[in-house]
């Protein structure tokens, strides 16, 4: 868990009182242009959270780790809205699921969970300007490294089961760029190209 984001007894309390369940990789827990039937808080394992264009296309947003949530669920949640993004699972995850009518009691009921929001809030929005700054200033190569890095830390392995087209879509830009780049960066000695995946040198 990410250290102090959430209090320890809040968190007890949210196990008691609501399901935990073993997500395999893959599995999308919050989808598109539906209405949020739960929050989940990230224990064990990582998320993927993506956005989606007028044309359908997705670019990868931002990751959730241990003992983060998703803001826009959060909201979507409390305000009875449809989400906007789309949330994967990465790999095998361990997810707490808080119903929301339990979350829109907790808010008055308990102080640490209207800070617990507050600090998603505060992460998330630094993330998404960190994210506005890659797209517009950020040259291809630098956006690449970045997100390998980010993907080695998360899998705890410098051999990555990446495919050209995954970092396509995440990065929002065309496949051929992106396979154009990462030859451009073998060469330079910076990483190593197989099929399905990609190594950090």
């Amino acid at each position: 868990m990410q250290e102090g984001l959430i209090e320890p007894g809040l968190l007890r309390r949210l196990k008691d009182e609501n399901e935990t369940r073993v997500v395999p990789p893959g599995e999308v827990i919050v989808k598109f242009q539906s209405y949020i039937k739960s929050i989940p808080i990230i224990l064990r394992g990582h998320v993927k959270v993506t956005g989606e264009d007028d044309s359908g296309n997705e670019i990868l947003l931002y990751y959730l780790s241990p003992g983060d949530s998703c803001v826009m669920s959060v909201l979507g949640a409390l305000n009875g809205s449809m989400s906007k993004i789309q949330a994967t699972t990465v790999e095998e995850t361990e997810i707490l699921f808080i119903r929301p009518e339990r979350a829109a009691t907790l808010v008055r009921e308990q102080p640490g969970w209207a800070e617990y929001i507050f600090k998603l809030y505060q992460s998330r929005f630094e993330e998404l300007l960190e994210a506005v700054t890659r797209v517009n200033f950020k040259k291809l190569d630098d956006r690449i490294l970045e997100l390998l890095k980010q993907k080695s830390k998360i899998f705890m392995s410098t051999m990555l089961p990446v495919t050209h087209q995954e970092l396509a879509d995440e990065l929002g830009s065309p496949r051929e760029a992106i396979s154009r780049v990462l030859k451009k960066l073998e060469n330079e000695g910076l990483l190593k190209l197989y099929r399905g995946k990609i190594k950090m040198m």
